[in-house]
């Protein structure tokens, strides 16, 4: 027995213990490939071992047969392992399983009956070994699994990058894993290179189980494997969606599948120009930091768009979009919002009745001029900084007849009359001139900084413009007024003094004839001596009756 019988029986026991520990390793990326993979080399292996201590040249061509079986199964299953592992859980599934067990058999198969038509051995060159000259189901077969090894290292490779550093180490060792035996398969089918005078091919495998049984132990192979991208995608609740520039939908996870205009075979269709999500394929649409909303009205939902550029991942111009359901928190902004709103109306609400039962308070509801208990309150003030070089005039209004125009034409002409004639007093006001309804017909104008001759100005003016009123009602009726002057601080210091006096000054107007304007402190010119006790009297008493209306 040659010495690389008790090296292949070491590997082999070597293989042994790595399927035992894949299958008691909980469940991972690419875990029963390896298995299966592990599996195929111990037939592979023993097939070896076998072939090596027989001495009849047709049992060493027998073994070298049924070798095939293990040496087919064995890359096939370890490429769909490392693929797996490194994020294509594609070939792991049971048809792609299922397809390289029948691919095994059939070259397997081919191999036993190769007597009948040599499309693997056309000849054997040396006995002692055996070596064979081949045919093209060799060649042929030999050049897919190079294919096959190639393309999962060249994929496992392109991964790493976007890999963890312990997922970096466990890929790694895989590809270290890889490479070993078919380099040395390469090597002895190319270059004719030998180890122990055979084929090292079995003897490199040993490298491959000694870099799994590490990567296990040291680098958590089955413990803490990268979970595959394609199951976070598909069970991820938020939509996703994958578009090229022109609206071209690339990728969709299921989530997305539910959404209007989309379906299974939306993948490789366009979206329709006026669809909700073209507006985040245009790069100036996702320049703002906030992110948009979209709403969709056939599902009643609403979504919180974030576009994430794909340059990174060399797919430039595309964008994944991932859509966040917002919709009861949207409503509950709505909500919110709309009590806020009603909020708002309330308080204006509440402003203007404030408003309203201000303007009831201090102002008369007919006329709307400041009412008798306004002007208590604002002309004092005025009153206490009057000067004789700024004299304040206080004047009462009293429409002449008023009486007889209630009488004869109704309280709603009189009423007319009242309203015409304050805004007559309104619309003359400048500044800090204030007019008030001091009662029934009687009507208060203060004039701050005004004397004499500018107070019966005023009233000269105002008495022309209600002269001049036209009210339907009266026809050609003549309205008037009579009107009493009182400049403070000479005709007194306070509103009493003020008013008393004022009314006073307009009792002599209505004496001297109405329609005409009297000051006080001239108003005593033209009546009789103090000793006409009549007159005396009644001046007397109209001025307590004055006292009294304050």
């Amino acid at each position: 027995m040659s010495l690389s019988t008790p090296i292949l029986f070491v590997i082999a026991i070597l293989v042994v213990a790595l399927v035992m520990r894949i299958l008691k390793s909980p469940e991972a990326p690419g875990r029963m490939a390896f298995a299966l993979s592990a599996v195929a080399s111990v037939w592979w292996i023993a097939m070896v071992v076998l072939r090596l201590n027989s001495v009849e040249l047709s049992e060493k061509i027998l073994f070298s047969r049924l070798a095939w079986f293990g040496m087919v199964a064995t890359p096939l299953f370890w490429s769909a392992a490392l693929l797996d592992h490194a994020g294509y859980s594609q070939l792991t599934r049971r048809v792609p399983i299922a397809i390289m067990l029948a691919l095994s058999m059939i070259v397997g198969f081919a191999a036993l009956t190769d007597g009948y038509h040599s499309w693997i051995y056309t000849g054997v060159l040396n006995e002692e070994r055996p070596t064979f000259s081949h045919g093209w189901l060799f060649y042929a077969v030999l050049g897919t699994m190079y294919l096959c090894m190639l393309l999962a290292c060249l994929l496992s490779i392109s991964q790493l990058k976007r890999a963890s550093r312990l997922h970096r180490r466990q890929m790694l060792a895989l590809l270290v894993a890889t490479c070993a035996p078919w380099v040395a398969n390469a090597a002895f089918h190319l270059f004719g290179f030998r180890l122990f005078d055979d084929d090292p091919t079995p003897f490199a495998f040993s490298a491959t189980v000694l870099a799994v049984l590490i990567a296990q132990q040291r680098g958590k192979l089955f413990i803490a494997p990268p979970i595959a991208r394609d199951i976070i995608f598909s069970i991820l609740p938020d939509p996703i969606v994958v578009l090229e520039p022109s609206g071209m939908v690339l990728e969709t996870n299921p989530a997305a599948q539910k959404l209007p205009g989309f379906g299974v075979e939306t993948v490789g269709t366009k979206l329709p120009p006026l669809h909700p999500l073209m507006a985040f394929v245009r790069r100036e649409s996702r320049a703002g930091s906030g992110k948009p909303i979209v709403e969709f009205d056939a599902m009643g939902k609403v979504f919180e768009v974030s576009a994430q550029p794909l340059e990174h991942w060399g797919r430039k111009g595309n964008v994944m979009l991932v859509l966040r359901d917002v919709t009861e928190r949207e409503a509950a902004q709505k909500s919110l919002s709309d009590a806020g709103e009603a909020l708002k109306l309330r308080l204006e609400e509440n402003l203007r009745l404030q408003e309203q039962l201000e303007q009831q308070a201090y102002h008369d509801h007919l006329t709307g001029l400041f009412n008798r208990r306004h002007g208590s309150t604002v002309i004092p003030p005025l009153i206490s900084e009057a000067s004789d070089e700024a004299p304040v005039s206080l004047i009462i209004l009293d429409l002449d007849y008023f009486k007889q125009v209630n009488d004869r034409y109704g309280h709603d002409v009189g009423d007319k009359v009242l309203s015409a004639f304050a805004k007559i007093l309104a619309d003359g006001l400048q500044g800090p001139e204030m007019a008030f309804r001091y009662g029934g017909e009687e009507f208060l104008v203060v004039l701050p900084s005004t004397g004499r001759d500018r107070a019966l100005g005023r009233c000269a003016r105002w008495r022309s413009e209600l002269a001049s009123l036209t009210i339907a009602e009266l026809k050609d009726a003549r309205l008037s007024f009579s009107a009493g002057i009182a400049l403070a601080p000479h005709a007194g210091t306070s509103l009493a003094e003020c008013t008393k006096a004022a009314d006073v000054a307009l009792y002599r107007a209505k004496i001297s004839g109405r329609n005409t304007d009297v000051v006080w402190g001239e108003h005593l010119g033209g009546i009789a001596p103090e000793g006409h006790t009549e007159t005396g009297k009644t001046v007397e008493r109209r001025a307590r009756r004055g006292q009294a209306r304050l």
